[in-house]
C-alpha cells in the first residue's frame, strides 16, 4: 500500500499480480485471464476513495514517464466497461481506445490462425486482450459499477450484474433507497 497504512487498513488490501494492490471484494468478481490484465489496468485507481496505483502499475511494467498516455487509455476503457454497464457510451473515449488500437496488428501464427499481436509495450497488450475479448464476446461481461465505477466481471448467467460487489454498492444503492422511501412515507 502507498503511504501511511494503519494495521486495520493492511488486512482490508490485497497484493495482486505484478505489485497492483485491489481490494478483497475483487477477487470474486475478477475476470479470467487475459481479461484480469485489462480489469487490474482499469482498476489502478480506486475513485471512490481517492487512491491512485498506476504509478506502481507502470513502474512494474517498465512504462516509467507513461502517466499521461496510460491515464487516458485506462479511463476511456473504464467508460467502455461502464457502457457495458448501461451507461451511454463516450465518443472521446472510442476516439482514444481507436487511437490505442492503431498500435495493435493482425499477424498469422504457424498454424495459420489470425491473431491479435503488438510489439510494443504493456499499454499495447492491454488493447491485444481488449480487442480479443471484445472478438470473442467476453468484452460485454467486463464492467464497471454503476455506483463506484470499479471494474467487475459478470458471472451472472443473464449478465445483469450491476455491481462491484452485492456486499458493499448493492448494499448501499438498496440501503438509500430504502431510506428514501420511508422519509416520502413518513407522517
Amino acid at each position: 500500500m502507498r503511504g501511511s497504512a494503519t494495521p486495520t487498513a493492511v488486512l482490508y488490501w490485497c497484493r495482486d499480480y505484478l505489485a497492483t494492490v485491489s481490494p478483497r471484494y475483487d477477487v470474486p468478481k475478477a475476470a479470467p485471464e487475459p481479461l484480469r490484465q485489462v480489469q487490474l489496468f482499469v482498476n489502478s485507481i480506486d475513485l471512490h476513495n481517492r487512491v491512485e496505483w498506476l504509478p506502481d502499475w507502470l513502474s512494474a511494467h517498465g512504462l516509467d514517464g507513461e502517466d499521461e498516455r496510460a491515464t487516458e487509455l485506462r479511463e476511456a476503457l473504464r467508460s467502455l466497461v461502464l457502457a457495458n454497464n448501461g451507461v451511454p457510451l463516450d465518443r472521446a473515449a472510442v476516439e482514444i481506445v481507436n487511437k490505442a488500437a492503431a498500435r495493435v496488428s493482425l499477424q498469422l501464427d504457424v498454424d495459420g490462425r489470425l491473431n491479435l499481436a503488438a510489439d510494443g509495450d504493456a499499454l499495447d497488450e492491454i488493447m491485444v486482450t481488449v480487442l480479443g475479448a471484445m472478438l470473442d464476446g467476453t468484452w460485454e461481461r467486463l464492467k464497471a459499477c454503476s455506483n463506484c465505477n470499479w471494474s467487475f466481471y459478470d458471472y451472472s448467467p443473464n449478465r445483469s450484474a450491476t455491481w462491484c460487489s452485492m456486499q458493499l454498492c448493492g448494499n448501499r444503492k438498496k440501503t438509500r433507497a430504502y431510506r428514501r422511501r420511508r422519509k416520502l412515507s413518513a407522517p
